[in-house]
């Protein structure tokens, strides 16, 4: 029989030991961070292994694997990475941390729904954790489940009510669902805690972009440019895509009179116009504000060319008297476009023919030119932007 002394000395050494083995493992989890912070990554990666090895049940191992999977990831060891956070986990099932960044290897790797449910375990455990409710609000983002990420992003705020990144969060999911409004609201509640928060100005601006409040949207874009170039050159970005193209300027370079008015000779505007019957063709150009899709420029079934109504600003063809018997008729469509991409620039061409007695007449004033097309990215011209007048200009 074994005496009490006897088992008190084994008790004893046992103990001993395991702070032996504890020491051991703290101190080469010491070593690994030295290496991490001097960026040997795999040499820290073997200490990180020897610490958890000595004492996997330690204090010790939750920081060891943590620091063993980031080393990982800075070695591009995705694979190496996942498996330690699964170990870490199998070690201490209620560690919501491993679940956290478990599920933010699966997010940084896209693989969504793998990351949604680490998240939604860190959760289970940790409800109150404002990062684990963030992260499952942003893979429930990704997901376009932008309902449930709302949801998420509300209780963010309750939680840490003064940290601008749940505001940001919660403004993007309510302009993935539309309420552009509500949206706006929170990404200002964001730049009001963090005015250098360069993501809510951001999203700010593609928020106002979104609405068609181009103005404001630039304002945003204005504000990056000091904060954040690449984030500002994003949003210019945007705005270019999703902004309504515009007609800019016209003229015309061979000589196509846009501002003479009602009862112009068609023998004055050109010598080859005083014969009878006699054609002429003119060119007009129109400079677009951005991009435009070639095909849809092109198309001369897109232009149209009519006389103006009482309804334009410019007011109505012959000011609105009737037409005499010598006004010839213009063309409602030009028989050939171009588009010079480069400049932006359309070239429509027209003819106008003289009537049989060499005594036509014409308002080119008051002739309207309008282009219905797409730009380059698909969007309808602005409608208060589409048309041209000789008197009233940009219409």
């Amino acid at each position: 029989m074994i005496s009490t002394a006897r088992i008190d000395s084994l008790f004893s050494s046992t103990l001993f030991q395991q702070a032996d083995y504890d020491g051991l493992s703290s101190s080469a989890l010491g070593r690994g961070i030295d290496l991490y912070m001097k960026q040997d990554y795999a040499g820290a990666a073997k200490e990180f292994k020897q610490s958890i090895a000595l004492s996997p049940y330690s204090a010790y191992s939750s920081q060891a694997y943590d620091y063993l999977a980031t080393a990982y990831l800075n070695q591009n060891k995705v694979t190496d990475a996942i498996a330690t956070y699964k170990q870490a986990i199998k070690q201490n099932p209620s560690n919501d941390t491993a679940h956290l960044n478990l599920g933010n290897t699966y997010f940084r790797d896209s693989r969504f729904q793998e990351a949604e449910a680490e998240y939604t375990q860190a959760v289970r455990i940790n409800p109150a954790s404002a990062a684990n409710r963030y992260a499952l609000g942003m893979a429930y983002l990704a997901a376009e489940k932008l309902s449930q990420a709302e949801a998420q992003f509300k209780r963010v705020i309750q939680i840490t009510p003064r940290d601008a990144n749940g505001y940001d969060a919660l403004g993007q999911a309510q302009r993935k669902l539309g309420r552009y409004d509500d949206a706006v609201v929170q990404f200002k509640k964001a730049i009001a805690i963090d005015k250098k928060n360069a993501d809510a100005y951001l999203d700010l601006g593609y928020t106002y972009a979104d609405m068609g409040r181009i103005d404001d949207a630039q304002q945003q874009a204005g504000v990056l440019a000091k904060l954040d170039a690449g984030k500002a050159n994003n949003l210019q970005s945007y705005i270019e895509q999703t902004s309504a193209p515009k007609l800019l300027s016209t003229f015309s370079a061979n000589g196509f009179p846009l501002g003479s008015g009602q009862a112009t000779l068609l023998s004055t505007m050109d010598e080859s116009l005083s014969a009878p019957g006699a054609s002429k063709s003119y060119t007009i150009s129109f400079m677009f504000n951005k991009d435009m899709d070639l095909s849809s420029v092109q198309n001369p079934w897109n232009w149209q060319i009519r006389r103006a109504t009482n309804q334009d600003p410019g007011g109505a063809y012959n000011l609105g008297l009737s037409v005499p018997p010598t006004e010839i008729l213009a063309p409602s469509a030009p028989y050939r476009v171009t588009y010079d991409a480069d400049l932006k620039l359309a070239e429509i061409t027209f003819k106008i023919t003289q009537n049989w007695e060499g005594t036509g007449t014409i308002d080119p004033s008051h002739l309207i030119f309008k282009f219905r097309g797409i730009d380059a990215y698909g969007k309808a011209m602005d409608p208060a932007a589409d048309e041209y007048g000789g008197v009233s200009t940009i219409i």
